[in-house]
């Protein structure tokens, strides 16, 4: 992303939320069914098989503190803010899932490594996920998220594009892997949004 004040998450000044008070700026360590497949047999891992996998999703998001962010394999030791993420997803071939993501915010730095700041917040410029999808009999899914953060269509909104990776899960998902492309976008007036993805999936 580039530098312009454009490309920026400062808007949540709309909100009366501050992401410099919510910034981690130490390191911090990495880290019904609806349906059977159409193939009729929900198949074990020890048989795996190459699924696609899309839908839509909305959800909402509050901002926590880094300390209670935990472990994920892609978060970055950079001064970033964090969000939790709840909602559910219209998932083709498992129907209706939840979804529950932790967040982090990367902030763009200036020469010094220090957060730009732009109108009194900082300039975010990627977002980072460990998320888990849930079908309706419990069964997990699990993924990680890295995507870019851009200037939304109107006002207080931003969108964002990216990838995602699975990396197992529980149940028939306990050794699932595959990636997905997704895009969508957030209201940070509402602290709402909505994103769709599409790719595949063995398991």
């Amino acid at each position: 992303m580039a530098a312009s004040p454009a490309r920026t998450l400062v808007v949540l000044s709309a909100l009366g939320v501050s992401l410099t008070s919510c910034a981690d700026r130490s390191l911090v360590a990495p880290t019904d069914d609806a349906a059977l497949l159409q193939s009729g047999a929900v198949r074990s891992s020890s048989n795996p098989v190459e699924r696609p996998i899309r839908a839509d999703c909305t959800t909402t998001f509050t901002f926590i503190d880094p300390g209670s962010a935990g472990q994920c394999a892609v978060f970055q030791q950079v001064p970033s803010a964090f969000i939790a993420i709840g909602g559910r997803c219209e998932t083709a071939h498992l129907g209706r899932t939840g979804i529950n993501a932790i967040q982090q915010l990367v902030f763009q730095l200036d020469a010094t490594a220090q957060p730009v700041i732009v109108g009194g917040q900082p300039v975010v410029i990627q977002l980072r996920n460990c998320t888990t999808l849930t079908a309706a009999n419990g069964d997990e899914l699990d993924h990680t998220t890295i995507g870019d953060v851009m200037p939304g269509t109107g006002p207080a909104q931003v969108g964002f594009s990216g990838t995602m990776t699975f990396i197992g899960g529980t149940g028939r998902f306990s050794a699932a892997s595959g990636s997905a492309e997704f895009g969508g976008t957030a209201s940070l007036a509402t602290n709402t949004g909505a994103f769709s993805f599409h790719g595949t999936v063995v398991y």
